[in-house]
């Protein structure tokens, strides 16, 4: 019903995609981009904090740079860590 009333409204051509956002993803995709970064970013975060307890405190800027990365990419809508993962092999198109 929303792709009907916005035909008429959009200069471009609306395509409805049977399963939304999740069947626009590669069938052979390991996993969302999102979730991936989430991964890294959960695991960078701990790395800084057990290495600022266990080796040298310094090694908490890593959580602090991770952290002051998600609350950038929340605010601007663009993640650096998303777009580096996109590169990777494993995300590539077969």
């Amino acid at each position: 019903m929303a792709a009907e009333k916005l035909a008429n409204l959009l200069p471009n051509p609306i395509v409805v995609v049977e399963g939304g956002h999740a069947a626009l993803a590669p069938a052979d995709a390991p996993m969302s981009i999102e979730r991936q970064v989430r991964i890294a970013a959960g695991s960078l975060v701990f790395l800084g904090v057990i290495g600022g307890w266990v080796l040298h405190p310094a090694f908490t800027g890593i959580s602090a740079f991770v952290g002051a990365g998600l609350v950038f990419a929340g605010i601007t809508d663009w993640c650096g860590m998303g777009l580096l993962l996109m590169k990777m092999p494993w995300n590539r198109n077969r």
